[in-house]
């Protein structure tokens, strides 16, 4: 704060204890030397200045002292990024999903209802047998029909068909 001062008089002709002549009878050699040591002092206040703030802002030093909180911005970051590219279904897949549900939940329909048929007869043996045979018999009819119902409407639509997944689908 003294040099402050001291460079606040001195620019203005004023300094302390001694009269506004002494000022202006400086040599130019004393204000070269004069300009180099404020020179020097702001270029040193500057590097301190640069290095306190390239250690504020260094990640390496902020992961060593702080490691769980790193490894919870490190898994936030991570799950967001895995959010915003995750693959979305198309619409053929999605229809897909909807028929496998579908058929699914017809067979475990059919499947209670067997078990309600076959309950007066808890033993191992031909029940089951046909039971099973009933229900994937029943399962073959079912995704069967369905996929030839709605294959006739799948076609109409290339985007949908396999074999032009990959190509551009505003070409037809």
């Amino acid at each position: 704060m003294a040099e402050r001062n001291n460079l606040t008089a001195d620019w203005r002709g004023v300094s302390s204890g001694s009269n506004a002549t002494d000022v202006t009878e400086r040599s130019a050699a004393e204000i070269r030397q004069d300009i180099a040591a404020r020179r020097e002092t702001i270029t040193e206040a500057v590097d301190r200045l640069s290095d306190r703030f390239q250690r504020k802002l260094d990640w390496r030093e902020y992961v060593s002292d702080y490691p769980l909180v790193a490894l919870g911005v490190a898994a936030g970051v991570g799950f967001l990024v895995a959010r915003i590219f995750k693959p979305r279904p198309s619409a053929g897949e999605r229809i897909k999903d909807a028929l496998a549900y579908g058929v699914e939940d017809l067979t475990s329909r059919v499947r209670y209802q067997l078990d309600d048929l076959s309950a007066r007869s808890r033993g191992f043996g031909i029940g089951k047998t046909v039971k099973a045979a009933a229900t994937g018999l029943l399962t073959k009819a079912v995704t069967d029909y369905l996929q030839n119902k709605y294959s006739v409407h799948y076609q109409q639509y290339p985007e949908y068909r396999p074999e032009y997944a990959d190509e551009d689908v505003s070409s037809f």
